[in-house]
C-alpha cells in the first residue's frame, strides 16, 4: 500500500513539473520571421487598458532604437480601421512629446506635404516615399507601422528607417486582443487600407453649376373653374465638380536617353522664343547647370516627371540649376530636386530670369556652407514665382534656410517648411541691393504656408530687411522652446507675429511693410497676425 502510494505522489510530481515548465516556454518571444530583431510579444492583461500596454512598450522600444535628439516623422500605420490607427499615432507622438528623446514633426506639416504631394497615408508607404517625405521635413528618422488580424488578435507593428540610408533601425510587435473595450470601440468603422485617406483631406474649391429658375405656374382661364396650378418643379440639386488640374504646358520635346543629355542637346540646339519640355522618366544624378544660351533669347524651360514623381540629385558641389538673363525656368509636375550636406552651392540660383516653381514638385535636402544664403533657392536678381510645391529640409550656414530673396518673390501656394538658418529660417529677404543694377527687393505672400522652419538667431519663418507684404497664406508661429510652428533662438527686430518670432522687419522698412488689414508697425512693438 505504500509502494502505490508513493508511486502515485510521484507521477503528480511529475505532471506537476512539466506544465510548470510548458507554463515558462508559452511567454517566451515569437521569433521574427524577417531576420530583424522585432522585440515581439503579446501585450499585458490586466493593471490597464492592453491596448495602452502595447502602445508604451512600443514607445520605450523607440526611445532605445532611435539617437536622443533626432528629429522624427510618425508618418502612417496601415489598417482597415482608421480609428484605431490614428488613436495609435496620437499616443506615439504623446509619449515622445513627454518623454523627450526625440523630436516629433507636427502633424500639421505632416498633413501639408500630404496634400502638396499627393501622398497616400492610408494604404502602403513604400520605403522610398518615405524617405522623400523625411527628407522634406528635415528629419532623421521615419517612423511608419500597420495592423493585422490573426484569429481574434489584432497584432500592431511599428518599424523606424532612417532617412539618410534606409536602413531599418528597429522594428517592434505586440499583439492585443480584440475583445479589448477600447480596441473593440475603435474598429467599429472598416474601411480597407488604400481606399480612402484616414485622415479627412482638405476640401477643393469647387465649381457650381448654376441652378434655373423654377418655371411659374399656369394661371386659369377667365370664366371656367379654376385649374390647380401646377406646382414648380423642384431645382435640381447643384452639381458639384472638382477644380481640373491645369492642362501640361506646350512646348518642342527635347530628345535624349537622360536628363544630362537633354540639357548637354539644349546648349547646342537651342533657339529663341521658344518653349523646350524636359520630361524625367527615371531618378537621376546631374552635375551643375547653367541655364544660359549664347545669342539667344526668350527661352522657356519646363522640367516634369513622367509616371511618378522623379528626383533629381546634385552630384557635386555648386548650384544645381543657374537660371540667367531671357530664361525662365518651371518645375512643372512630379520632380523633386535635392541637394547634399556640405554643398557649396543652393538647388536653383536665379541670377536674372524667372524661376516658377508649381504643384506637386519639391526643393529638398541641401546643406549651404559656403556662407553665402539660400540653401533652397537663391534670387540674386530675377524673380520667383511659387504657385505650389515644397520647399523644405534645408539649411543654410547664414541667411535663408529655405528662400533668400535678393529680387521678388511672389508666393501663391506652397509650402515652406523644416528650413533651417542663422537669420530667416523659411525665407530671409535681403536690403536694398545693386546685385545687377540697383533695385528693391519685395517677397509679397498671397496664400501658400510658411511654418516649422528655425532660426538660429531671428525671424523663424521670415526675416524682412526689405518691404515683405502678406495679402494671404499662413504662418505659424512659436516660442523658441517649442518643437514645432516656425522657431527663433533669439531676437532682432520688430515681430510680426504674435505666437513667436515669425517675421521681423527692420525699423527703416515698417512703413512699406504691410502686415494685414487694421495693423500697423509704426508704433515699433510687436504686432502682427497669428495666422
Amino acid at each position: 500500500m505504500g509502494e502505490t502510494i508513493m508511486k502515485i505522489f510521484k507521477l503528480t510530481a511529475f505532471v506537476a513539473v512539466f506544465f510548470l515548465l510548458m507554463g515558462c516556454a508559452s511567454g517566451k518571444p515569437v521569433p521574427a520571421s524577417s531576420g530583424v530583431n522585432t522585440g515581439s510579444r503579446t501585450a499585458k492583461s490586466g493593471g490597464g487598458d492592453e491596448l495602452e500596454h502595447a502602445i508604451r512598450e512600443t514607445s520605450d522600444y523607440l526611445n532605445k532604437r532611435i539617437q536622443k535628439g533626432s528629429k522624427v516623422v510618425l508618418l502612417n500605420i496601415k489598417s482597415d480601421w482608421p480609428d484605431l490607427s490614428e488613436y495609435i499615432l496620437s499616443a506615439l507622438t504623446e509619449n515622445a512629446v513627454n518623454d523627450d528623446i526625440f523630436t516629433v514633426v507636427d502633424r500639421q506639416q505632416l498633413d501639408l506635404i500630404r496634400a502638396e504631394q499627393n501622398f497616400q497615408w492610408s494604404g502602403e508607404v513604400s520605403d522610398a516615399s518615405a524617405q522623400e517625405i523625411g527628407q522634406m521635413l528635415g528629419a532623421q528618422t521615419i517612423v511608419s507601422g500597420s495592423i493585422t488580424t490573426i484569429g481574434s488578435v489584432y497584432r500592431i507593428q511599428v518599424r523606424a528607417i532612417s532617412v539618410q540610408t534606409a536602413a531599418v533601425q528597429g522594428q517592434f510587435s505586440q499583439n492585443v486582443d480584440s475583445k479589448v473595450n477600447t480596441v473593440a470601440a475603435l474598429t467599429k468603422r472598416v474601411v480597407p487600407a488604400g481606399s480612402a485617406p484616414a485622415r479627412p483631406q482638405t476640401a477643393v474649391p469647387a465649381r457650381t453649376t448654376p441652378v434655373a429658375p423654377a418655371t411659374p405656374a399656369t394661371p386659369a382661364t377667365p370664366g371656367t373653374p379654376a385649374a390647380a396650378a401646377t406646382p414648380a418643379t423642384p431645382a435640381a440639386p447643384a452639381t458639384v465638380q472638382p477644380a481640373a488640374p491645369p492642362p501640361p504646358i506646350q512646348g518642342t520635346m527635347v530628345p535624349g536617353a537622360n536628363l544630362a543629355a537633354k540639357l548637354a542637346w539644349m546648349q547646342k540646339s537651342a533657339e529663341s522664343h521658344n518653349t523646350y519640355i524636359l520630361e524625367v522618366n527615371a531618378n537621376e544624378n546631374i552635375a551643375r547647370s547653367t541655364l544660359y544660351y549664347e545669342g539667344a533669347i526668350n527661352i522657356t524651360i519646363v522640367l516634369r516627371g513622367v509616371g511618378a514623381n522623379r528626383t533629381i540629385r546634385l552630384s557635386s558641389n555648386g548650384d544645381m540649376f543657374e537660371v540667367r538673363q531671357q530664361v525662365t525656368f518651371i518645375l512643372e509636375n512630379n520632380i523633386t530636386l535635392q541637394g547634399h550636406n556640405g554643398n557649396t552651392g543652393t538647388l536653383v540660383y536665379v541670377n536674372g530670369g524667372t524661376f516658377k516653381m508649381n504643384p506637386g514638385t519639391a526643393i529638398i535636402g541641401n546643406g549651404r556652407t559656403d556662407g553665402h544664403g539660400g540653401a533652397g533657392v537663391y534670387i540674386g536678381n530675377g524673380t520667383i514665382e511659387m504657385t505650389g510645391g515644397t520647399i523644405s529640409g534645408n539649411t543654410s550656414g547664414n541667411e535663408g534656410g529655405g528662400v533668400y530673396v535678393q529680387g521678388n518673390f511672389t508666393m501663391t501656394d506652397g509650402i515652406i517648411s523644416g528650413n533651417t538658418a542663422k537669420q530667416g529660417g523659411g525665407v530671409y529677404v535681403s536690403g536694398w541691393s545693386s546685385f545687377g543694377g540697383p533695385h528693391y527687393t519685395i517677397f509679397t505672400m498671397r496664400g501658400g504656408t510658411i511654418t516649422g522652419n528655425t532660426a538660429r538667431e531671428s525671424g523663424g519663418g521670415v526675416l524682412a530687411n526689405n518691404p515683405f507684404k502678406k495679402i494671404g497664406g499662413t504662418i505659424t508661429g512659436y516660442n523658441s522652446d517649442q518643437a514645432n510652428g516656425n522657431v527663433v533662438r533669439d531676437e532682432g527686430g520688430d515681430v510680426l507675429a504674435r505666437k513667436g518670432h515669425a517675421v521681423f522687419v527692420s525699423a527703416d522698412r515698417r512703413k512699406e511693410t504691410t502686415a494685414g488689414p487694421g495693423v500697423s508697425l509704426d508704433s515699433g512693438t510687436a504686432s502682427g497676425w497669428d495666422r
